[in-house]
């Protein structure tokens, strides 16, 4: 883990769009993903991230969505998770 004064939020991709396609042959799904530095607007010389394809067989990404939507529920009520530290 990186030294605690040091943010690990910059230079992190961060995910800006996406698109799928699906086959109920090979039991996956394809994600297409759009990324960007996550400090993009904020410094001057933000990291190019490429565009990346994922492939996810359907289980996987039921539990993918279900922990997504847990942590965007959490997110909404003001939670963040206990691993997190934050600095002043």
């Amino acid at each position: 883990m990186p030294d605690s004064e040091e943010s690990n939020v910059g230079r992190m991709p961060e995910l800006t769009d996406f698109g799928m396609i699906y086959s109920a042959v090979g039991n996956i799904l394809v994600v297409d993903l759009v990324m960007k530095d996550s400090l993009t607007g904020h410094i001057n010389d933000p990291h190019p991230f490429p565009d990346m394809q994922l492939s996810i067989r359907a289980d996987m990404a039921r539990e993918l969505a279900a922990e997504l939507l847990k942590c965007a529920d959490a997110i909404e009520v003001g939670l963040s998770h206990p691993s997190l530290k934050f600095i002043d």
